[in-house]
């Protein structure tokens, strides 16, 4: 007897501690955001990137996007809520040590003496201490513990699989915002070497024009040409400030730690080069696709939450069912001590139909899981073909425009020599500028859509992403 009194002692202490513990980590973790509820400004360490390849700033991203961490947090929920349902397993389970409950109490109480209620007195006699230690003990539940916990690991899965849909998702929107700001850059450049080819151009005319083998119409010209080329270099420009904020935001980077230009430095672009980040990809949509509804992360999770819905029909089947249970209790009311043990089972014969309704309910669900399944297909389907397409549209455009970039440059070389001893008009003179550039941005845009293709083609299909450099 005294070795039970002292086990449960102990248990009873473990408990309390454990308790403890938990409130201690509860009221640290709600310290930690105070601040943030009450939208005070925390110091904001400054970011350097500089020099940071893509691989580079996809790691970064994967690391502090908010988005990972709330994917990551509905993990950790998801495995809490697989303990608290294991918490609740019956005797005839896997976890059989989980299915006792234990409860004590303790209680004091005095009354007065009976009387009619005129002459209720409001003194009272000594009263009696009582106390009860009692352990509950589900015994067999007929499924429902076991259906709730194959339901519950499935939607753990499910939220393992949206993490890393997450994670491909933030390298999609890392790259796409990434050769984003590299075309508008790259096309910031076509606009200032365009600019100063006008301007060249300018100052030929006003040459000539004051040695008398030119018109003033051609100045006038000349003057209009670098005016619009000085818009678009502006324009060019503005567009730049608006691709660095789109790549800081898919960072996960703040104002307050930085625009585009700090956080990333100045950087290169060769314009007239293109040097891939992924390796190129020559599989059909058909081949991707087949991959993808597999593999990928996003049809994962659907399935996994399919399979969860089918194990909720297997709970709402078990709830129709009894469940047994024993008791067994350790009474004390002063100075008497007494024991106490029972077995029972409970079935519930009329409910108002609200647990048939529960079945077909979780049958209703089970079904919109699965249409949510086959809908996710059709959208990845989609998205795979057009990704493709967009990969062989780019790739094709880049060969046409790296010849049409040629054939412009031979051009521009021709009509410049010849412009400088008077054998071309202005008219061909800007025809020519106008020319390269046009090349020259369709170089970009080619070689930038491409790439944004593979990176996309990744991201749909869940695969790992294949860096040339």
């Amino acid at each position: 007897m005294m070795n039970l009194k002292a086990k449960t002692l102990a248990a009873m202490a473990a408990a309390a501690l454990a308790g403890c513990g938990t409130i201690r980590s509860a009221r640290e973790a709600q310290q930690a955001v105070e601040s943030v509820g009450s939208g005070e400004v925390a110091g904001c360490e400054q970011i350097s990137l500089a020099g940071a390849t893509l691989p580079e700033l996809v790691v970064f991203a994967v690391t502090n996007r908010p988005s990972m961490t709330s994917a990551a947090l509905a993990v950790k929920d998801a495995r809490l809520a697989m303990k608290e349902i294991a918490a609740d397993a019956p005797l005839a389970s896997s976890t059989p040590w989980n299915a006792a409950g234990l409860s004590a109490s303790l209680g004091y109480s005095e009354s007065s003496r009976s009387a009619h209620f005129s002459d209720l007195k409001a003194k009272t006699r000594r009263g009696s201490a009582s106390g009860a230690l009692s352990m509950d003990l589900l015994v067999w539940d007929f499924g429902r513990n076991a259906a709730r916990a194959k339901a519950q690991a499935e939607n753990v899965l499910a939220a393992e699989c949206s993490l890393f849909s997450e994670g491909f998702t933030v390298f999609g929107e890392v790259a796409s915002a990434y050769f984003a700001l590299a075309e508008s850059e790259a096309l910031r450049e076509v606009a200032a070497t365009n600019l100063s080819q006008y301007a060249s151009h300018l100052a030929r005319a006003e040459d000539l024009f004051n040695a008398g083998e030119a018109q003033k119409l051609d100045v006038l010209k000349a003057r209009l040409d670098l005016a619009n080329a000085s818009e678009s270099l502006v324009s060019a420009s503005n567009a730049v400030t608006v691709a660095g904020a789109n790549l800081m935001a898919a960072l996960g980077i703040d104002a307050s730690q930085g625009d585009y230009l700090s956080v990333l430095g100045e950087r290169v672009t060769d314009f007239g080069e293109a040097n891939p980040w992924f390796e190129s990809t020559t599989t059909d949509a058909a081949e991707e696709f087949d991959f993808a509804r597999v593999n990928a992360p996003s049809m994962q999770a659907a399935r996994a939450r399919l399979r969860a819905a089918s194990a909720q029909v297997d709970y709402a089947i078990a709830d129709l069912k009894p469940s047994v249970s024993a008791s067994l209790s350790l009474n004390w009311t002063d100075p008497l001590w007494y024991w106490r043990w029972g077995v029972s089972s409970v079935q519930s014969i009329f409910t108002g139909f609200r647990k048939t309704t529960a079945v077909d309910r979780a049958v209703v669900a089970m079904e919109s899981a699965r249409s949510t399944v086959e809908a996710a297909e059709k959208t990845l389907s989609r998205q795979i073909e057009v990704a493709i397409a967009e990969r062989d549209n780019a790739r094709e455009a880049l060969r046409t425009a790296s010849e049409s970039l040629q054939r412009a440059r031979e051009n521009m070389e021709t009509v410049a020599s010849q412009y400088e001893v008077g054998d071309v008009s202005r008219v061909e003179f800007s025809d020519a500028v106008a020319a390269l550039t046009d090349a020259l941005a369709g170089k970009v845009r080619a070689f930038c859509r491409g790439q944004a293709a593979e990176a996309a083609l990744f991201a749909l299909v869940g695969r790992d992403p294949e860096y040339v450099r």
